[in-house]
């Protein structure tokens, strides 16, 4: 706080000699207590609510637990990420839910051994490179050769890891990845997006869909809301929108806009690492004949945006709900390598939070993970 001196009067020989304040003192005030940013405070608190345990975590083949590094052998290791408003209990929970993917896990038990590691992090409060960051610290007890398999905004994780540290990546599988951003964080849809995902989480739920698809997307949807309610009242439509976004880092880094810094830097040039790539992708088109998925051609529909009916379009073209399809395969240009690709085509059975309930998912994962 700066407060300037008070109006000096000049008297006698100085007023005569012209000398205006000489000598005046200036005084500085500061700020012992800075306080934290608000925003950020309600952003990592609703991390810690979507993703209690943070840190690296190992698999026993009935729970995770804290993964300390005496425990992890020099051998072979799988890494598990999660996405945007999960945890890595999701891993499990969708593979638990079907025969196949019971298999799957057994399978791995035995390729792997102990070496399942899963890392939890904070999605909203810290951008993906900061995560990557986080991560290199806690692989630091790994030394055998890893496979990365991830989900959704984990995607962004283990490509800034390969970046920018010289980790023993061999391969990575991504899974719905919004490698080039997803439309549903761009700023000028915003209010929009998160209309559409309460939604989304609403006809989840009444065609019956598993309370571990659902809830990611409408707590994610509901506590962003609160977080940004009162910037979005002001309408998404104008600049402060854009900086509605910026305030969430997490989801700052996801815009596919042209002028994304972080996702142009993650491609500027070849990464530290060049481990074999995979992709799974998918483009959702659910049946709008159930009432619960009527609301879908307001956000999918251009001829009623073109006819000035309201609608809102989120996604300009295919995508898993959540997700563009043809970001999920993307990997820069000139590309880091050509993902061998698993394409579900058009579905309306899979989508972003149960892709790993998806038989031929779990085939694919088994075929590489061997």
């Amino acid at each position: 706080v700066y407060q300037p001196p008070p109006s000096h009067s000049l008297r006698g020989r100085a007023r005569r000699a012209g000398f205006f304040g000489l000598g005046d003192e200036v005084r500085r005030f500061e700020f012992q207590d800075i306080g934290p940013n608000q925003v950020t405070q309600a952003l990592a608190a609703l991390d810690r609510h979507l993703t209690p345990d943070q840190g690296l975590r190992q698999w026993n083949g009935k729970a995770l637990l804290p993964a300390p590094a005496a425990t992890i052998k020099p051998q072979r290791t799988l890494l598990l990420l999660h996405g945007t408003f999960s945890n890595s209990e999701m891993w499990f929970e969708q593979l638990g839910a079907s025969a196949p993917g019971q298999a799957l896990l057994q399978a791995l038990g035995q390729v792997y051994g102990k070496n399942i590691l899963a890392f939890d992090h904070p999605t909203l409060s810290v951008a993906p490179w900061l995560n990557a960051l986080d991560l290199h610290h806690a692989l630091r007890g790994v030394s055998g050769p890893i496979d990365i398999v991830c989900h959704s905004r984990g995607g962004l994780v283990a490509s800034w890891l390969l970046r920018l540290a010289p980790v023993r990546v061999q391969q990575v599988i991504f899974v719905g990845s919004p490698l080039a951003g997803t439309s549903l964080a761009s700023p000028y849809r915003l209010r929009a997006a998160l209309d559409m995902m309460a939604n989304i989480a609403n006809a989840l739920a009444l065609v019956g869909s598993a309370a571990s698809t659902v809830f990611p997307i409408a707590a994610g949807a509901a506590g962003l809301a609160k977080v940004l309610g009162k910037t979005l009242r002001l309408g998404a439509a104008l600049p402060i929108a854009d900086a509605a976004v910026a305030l969430v880092p997490g989801l700052a880094s996801q815009q596919r806009t042209d002028n994304n810094a972080e996702t142009e830097r993650l491609f500027a040039e070849r990464w530290l690492v060049q481990p074999k790539f995979c992709a799974v992708t998918a483009d959702f088109e659910p049946n709008v004949d159930q009432p619960a998925w009527k609301f879908w051609t307001r956000f999918r529909n251009l001829g009623l945006q073109a006819a000035n009916l309201g609608a809102d379009v989120v996604f300009p073209g295919a995508n898993d709900l959540v997700v563009d399809t043809d970001s999920m395969s993307f990997l820069g240009q000139p590309a880091q390598g050509t993902p061998e690709l698993l394409s579900l085509g058009k579905t309306a059975t899979t989508f972003h939070t149960n892709y790993f309930r998806d038989a031929a998912v779990v085939a694919f994962l088994a075929g590489k993970l061997k």
